[in-house]
């Protein structure tokens, strides 16, 4: 039985890298909704005040390199987008909580992976498809 092209495309490792990294946005917009308020208090406490303002910049910024990067829209700005806000996360992070790389202990570990495979992502979509409108890979 052939495969079509398109899902060949699909299963390509870069291609499921990309879309996890897009996936992974959703519940993080949804914790922030629901959070807003903490949030906007961690925002505040790492100096990324008002908290309240950063935390909707961010939630946008989530939600369109979640798009992005899920349905392979504009990938390599979404990739960029994503590989920043994972920059400030980490720097927040640090900044509150002091250096600590276990994630589950609160450090950045599970932060510098996203950052690392989004830029990773990025770099591919630019290395691959140089024009502004590269999407899928």
């Amino acid at each position: 039985m052939a495969t079509s092209n398109s899902t060949n495309q699909l299963i390509q490792p870069i291609n499921l890298i990309r879309i996890l990294c897009g996936l992974f946005y959703f519940p993080h917009v949804y914790s922030k909704i629901v959070g807003f308020e903490g949030t906007a208090g961690f925002f505040a406490s790492a100096g990324l005040a008002p908290g309240a303002v950063f935390v909707s910049i961010t939630m946008v910024a989530e939600l369109l390199a979640g798009i992005g990067l899920t349905f392979g829209i504009l990938t390599r700005y979404a990739a960029l987008i994503s590989t920043a806000i994972m920059i400030v996360a980490a720097y927040a992070i640090l900044t509150v909580r002091g250096l600590g790389w276990y994630w589950a202990g609160g450090g950045i570990e599970y932060l510098a992976f996203w950052g690392l495979a989004s830029a990773i992502v990025a770099w591919h979509a630019w290395k691959n498809k140089p024009g502004a409108s590269a999407g899928h890979q």
